[in-house]
């Protein structure tokens, strides 16, 4: 399936904002599919079967298992398409793995999660497959090496080089295995140091054989040097188990690996990785299907452009981007627009230091980002990172950087602040991005900390309502399950009443308030101009305002500054002469000098 859209020009000219729409459309699908595919995350969960595991009706396993299923779910209505995921039992009767390893079945081997996997784990979990008729207990101690010998090898029958985070979920209750037989316990922590120097990570969710038993992770685990980290208490609790897998279900991406530069030419250049600490939760980007075929296949979606005045089809060479300079259009191929564009290669270069009290906590225009050495670029990045971190601490001092994380972006400013885990990156606003507080505005002071604490619990309970009915809705879908009705809240306005009642009014009074905001911000300036330019009556102001738009507009045309004024003004001065304004700045600005050039002819 392919999508067409006709350009008008008989010289195949295209509108530089539509074009610039258009590459940089192309431009984020596919740094998305990058970023998704670069590190790839493959889950395992080796759940214990043993009899202490399955005592009651809602045991441990059975939690364990509906962890899992959770945890599917989530990758699946979150579009994660590219993280793989398995489960493997071990301490059943029956046996299913490649290796033939008594009493271990791989239940799910390491693949894409999908609804049949899903529904598979629920059954297992309600009870409908019985445990012991299709899987069964073993009479015998399973070996533990044997346990971790078949996860390596699910691990290296993965044929994708895009893996590069691998994680073994180990869920049992039994903190001392082997004890009368030290060639097993030798065995098995063998094993696992092999996993881990193959970079497989173990993550241990330890469980309470009973309430007065308590998991002591001391007496064999912690030879794997796992770390506090690593290592998960969850008692018997179904919720504490959910909570602490969900909080490691998703990995430590790194948004960007890009060389440090500590000094310019010859100098010193470290490896470093960012990540994103903090992300906005919003709903997936839907995808088209094709649901009339045999089977349900997304839709791969093609631009064509095609020539309104030859009905051919244009390729990229074909095609080219102009900038309005007054009057004229200045045209560009998409070659010299990417050599415009071109600010040299991508890294992070120190400028220098300042006094940790100059970063300003208005200068934060986005989410910080968190930055680590990667030794993987360049050796001993680690050692110089720290270095630079210790003094950094030291002298409390900020470092100013210039970043250019993708290549065909331009540099950002932005301010390294040490803190003891490492390093926030902040990224520092230009000047003309500091807009002057309105005269009537108050700057409070902070609010005290007894009152920030009072708040925090009430924080903590709100809930995104829509958001968590979108993905309650998508999966009850998956699974075809009755979807409930959405509940009536009395407590929202009722938009369409009042838009009836008084929308006209409504938006009157919102124009004027947008007019007494533009004039407090110029009385700061002039407010005697201001002043001195209102009328008595509102009639009288109004038009009053329109005349100054226009000639306001007409002075900065006749300087060629017209992309001086506001989005405002713009459209207010296209509305008065009878054209309909556009929605961009730059499209706003066209339509202006067109105007003149077409006047003045």
């Amino acid at each position: 399936m392919s999508s067409t859209a006709t350009l008008s020009s008989s010289s195949s000219v295209v509108n530089e904002s539509n074009a610039s729409e258009f590459d940089a459309e192309e431009e984020a699908e596919e740094v998305e599919k990058q970023l998704a595919n670069i590190n790839r995350d493959a889950v395992l969960f080796v759940i214990d079967c043993s009899p202490s595991m399955l005592s009651d009706e809602d045991s441990p396993f059975k939690s364990a298992i509906r962890c899992a299923s959770t945890v599917m779910m989530n990758k699946i209505i979150t579009s994660n398409d590219t993280d793989l995921m398995g489960v493997m039992l071990f301490g059943t009767e029956k046996s299913q793995n490649a290796l033939e390893k008594k009493h271990i079945y791989v239940l799910q081997p390491i693949d894409l999660p999908d609804i049949h996997r899903i529904i598979e784990l629920d059954d297992i979990a309600s009870g409908q497959i019985d445990f012991s008729q299709e899987y069964g207990n073993a009479n015998e101690e399973v070996p533990l090496g044997d346990v971790f010998w078949t996860c390596n090898d699910l691990f290296n029958s993965l044929s994708s080089t895009t893996i590069k985070i691998k994680r073994i979920f180990l869920i049992t209750d039994e903190d001392n295995p082997h004890t009368t037989n030290p060639v097993l316990r030798s065995t098995a922590i063998t094993r696992a140091k092999d996993l881990i120097e193959s970079k497989i990570e173990i993550n241990l969710f330890s469980v309470n054989k009973s309430d007065d038993k308590e998991f002591n992770f001391d007496t064999f685990y912690s030879v794997y040097d796992l770390g506090d980290n690593l290592h998960f208490n969850t008692t018997n609790d179904f919720n504490i188990l959910l909570k602490q897998i969900m909080n490691k279900e998703s990995p430590r991406r790194s948004i960007f690996s890009l060389p440090f530069r500590l000094f310019e030419g010859e100098g010193l250049t470290i490896g470093i990785k960012g990540f994103s600490a903090i992300v906005e939760r919003v709903k997936p980007q839907h995808k088209l299907v094709h649901m009339r075929a045999e089977t349900t296949r997304l839709v791969e979606t093609k631009t064509k452009w095609i020539c309104a005045d030859t009905a051919q089809e244009l390729m990229p060479e074909d095609m080219k981007q102009y900038f309005s300079y007054g009057g004229k259009k200045v045209v560009f191929t998409r070659e010299e627009i990417a050599k415009i564009r071109d600010f040299g290669e991508k890294g992070l270069t120190l400028i220098g230091f300042k006094p940790a009290s100059a970063l300003k906590y208005h200068y934060n225009i986005t989410h910080p980002y968190f930055i680590y050495p990667d030794e993987e670029q360049y050796e001993g990045s680690r050692r110089t990172f720290a270095a630079l971190h210790k003094k950094m601490l030291e002298k409390d001092k900020i470092a100013l950087c210039a970043a250019k994380i993708r290549n065909g972006t331009p540099f950002t400013f932005v301010a390294l602040k040490a803190q003891p885990p490492g390093m926030n990156m902040i990224s520092l606003p230009f000047a003309d991005d500091m807009r002057p507080l309105p005269p009537q505005a108050e700057i409070r002071s902070a609010a005290p900390d007894t009152m920030v604490d009072f708040i925090k619990p009430i924080i903590s309970t709100l809930q995104m309502k829509d958001l968590n009915r979108f993905f309650n809705v998508l999966q009850d879908m998956a699974l075809n399950k009755d979807i409930e009705p959405e509940t009536n809240d009395a407590t929202l306005p009722k938009y369409s009443a009042i838009s009836k009642r008084a929308g006209e009014y409504i938006k009157v009074f919102n124009a004027e308030a947008d007019i007494k905001s533009q004039e407090s911000y110029l009385s700061q300036t002039d407010s005697e101009t201001i002043g001195s330019n209102r009328a008595s009556s509102r009639g009288s102001k109004s038009l009053a305002s329109s005349q100054g738009s226009q000639a306001d507009i007409s002075t900065l045309y006749e300087s060629g500054k017209v992309s001086k004024a506001t989005v405002t003004q713009l459209k207010d001065f296209l509305n008065n002469v009878g054209i309909n304004p556009a929605r961009k700045k730059d499209e706003l600005v066209n339509q202006v000098e067109m105007y003149f050039s077409s006047s003045a002819k």
